[in-house]
Formats: structure tokens, sequence, C-alpha cells
């Protein structure tokens, strides 16, 4: 009974004390490399050969920049270390900023996302782009266009290109409808994001890349599809099979660039979500050498 009665006070000073305010704390981040200097650089060098190599690319595009940041699920400095890109869905916040350094350490490359599917604000929408690529030495971009090619859209497409063609040492990256992109224009990305998240089977997203490599001549080794890491996609028997590891089996009998994967933020950090499911699709495409 005493201890029914001193549980029941303690959690009425506790009580008190919350209607009294709770201080902040100034959370600091250790980063790795200050644990063991020459342990963590053999393995950026590690890290930075591999992605220089030959190897399936994995990239992750990343709702940032929340309204406030409620645990490591919101920082891009916890996507695992072998990802080779983040594409930025929003614009840089200041927790984004803080993390470029780590990123930058792990050899991840960062881009930026450009919304150019209004012809009237697609001009407006690059330039702040490039100028958060170019002041915050972000490593490319992602033009998005999605809906019909009207006539503003094929009046604004030789401008974007003029914009993007003074970048240097950048990748850059169309996401959308490729009808778009000019003829003439084609050969400026290095690759085209293939939106495969409402594909109902296998055979629509194959039958998008035929129609990619066929009719617009762009190179398989160009093609990343575009992939829900918690979606399923139905086989050739019409049997649902995770849609990573099923268009994983695409990606490879088809020499396509990798896989993308969309939504990695979502439910980040529990056991069976999206971290894990993401270090199993990188792990699917490369796995790790015995």
């Amino acid at each position: 009974m005493k201890l029914i009665r001193l549980t029941g006070i303690l959690g009425v000073l506790a009580l008190a004390a919350c209607d009294a305010g709770i201080e902040p704390i100034d959370q600091q981040v250790r980063a790795l490399d200050t644990w063991n200097a020459a342990e963590w650089a053999a393995y950026a060098e590690g890290l930075r050969v591999y992605k220089a190599g030959d190897h399936y690319l994995t990239y992750a595009c990343f709702d940032n920049a929340p309204e406030r940041i409620e645990s490591e699920k919101d920082c891009i400095r916890s996507l695992p270390d072998s990802l080779d890109a983040v594409i930025l869905r929003n614009p840089l916040s200041d927790f984004d900023r803080e993390d470029l350094p780590e990123l930058r350490k792990r050899h991840t490359r960062v881009l930026a996302t450009a919304e150019c599917s209004d012809p009237a604000t697609a001009l407006q929408r690059l330039d702040a782009t490039l100028q958060e690529i170019a002041s915050s030495d972000l490593d490319g971009v992602v033009v998005r266009y999605s809906g019909a090619v009207t006539a503003e859209a094929s009046a604004v497409e030789p401008e974007i290109v003029r914009r993007l063609g003074t970048l240097t040492d950048k990748t850059l990256i169309f996401e959308g409808n490729a009808a778009f992109v000019g003829a003439a224009n084609r050969g400026l990305y290095d690759i085209y994001l293939l939106d495969a998240t409402a594909s109902s089977d296998i055979y629509g997203v194959e039958s998008s890349v035929d129609y990619l490599t066929g009719y617009y001549g762009i190179e398989p080794g160009r093609i990343l599809p575009l992939v829900s890491l918690a979606g399923t996609i139905a086989d050739e028997r019409g049997n649902s099979q995770p849609a990573p590891t099923k268009i994983c089996e695409t990606v490879q009998s088809r020499s396509l660039a990798g896989m993308a994967f969309e939504e990695v933020s979502a439910d980040y950090y529990s056991l069976t979500g999206n971290y894990s499911r993401l270090r199993a699709a990188i792990s699917l495409l490369n796995p790790a050498h015995p």
C-alpha cells in the first residue's frame, strides 16, 4: 500500500514539473569519424571505391524539411552509407544543411528537385533550385515534368535545357513524361527516373522500359525504376510479390542502371519499416562480397 501511495505522489510531482515547463536540451550529434579517425578513413575510402566502381545505382527519394524533426527518420544523415544518392523532394532546411557534411564523408550524392510540370512557373522553380545547388554545393538536379506536353511546355523546354547546360560536374536526372524532352536534348540527362510505383504488374514496368528504349532511344543503363519500398506487384503468374524484389529481376535482366526508392522517410525507424527494406534492397542489387 505504501508503494502504491508513493507512486501516486511521484506521479503528482511529475505532473507538476510538467506544468512548470520543460527545459530544452542542447543535443549534440557526435560524428562517427571522431571516434576512431584511422578506422573511419579506411571505411570511407572503401565507400568511395565501391561507389566509383561498377555496381547497380541506388537512389532514395526523401521527403525532407518537415515542420519539425521528430527523430532520426527525418534526418538525411541517417540513410544507409552504401546509398549512392539521395533526392531531396523539398527545399533544404537548416537541419538538412547541417547533415550535408556527413553525407559527403560517405560519398553520398545529394540532388535537389525542380518541379517544372507547370510551364508558367517552370523556369522560376528551376532558377530557385539551381541557386540552392550553387549555394549549398549540391551534386545535381532532378527535373520533374508530369502531364501532357502542351505548346507552352514545348516552348519552355529549350530554355530549361539551356540553363541546365550552365552546370558542370553535376548529375542531371529527368523524371516524368519523357515526351517533354526534345529529341535533340535526350542525351543531356544522365538518368531517367521511371515511375513504377503505380504499376500493378511486372508487365507494365517492362512495357514502360521498352517504350523508353524503343521509342525514345534511351539506353537501358540510363533508366532507373522508381519503386515503393513497401509496395507489391504481380509477377508473371499473377502472384503478389514485394515490388523491390520483383523489379530487381527486371533491372538485372534488362541491364538497367539500378533502382530508386520512393517514400523512404515514411516508417523509417520501425524494425520492419523502410530502413530495413532499403538496406535489403541495396543488398539485393549489390550483394556484399563474402
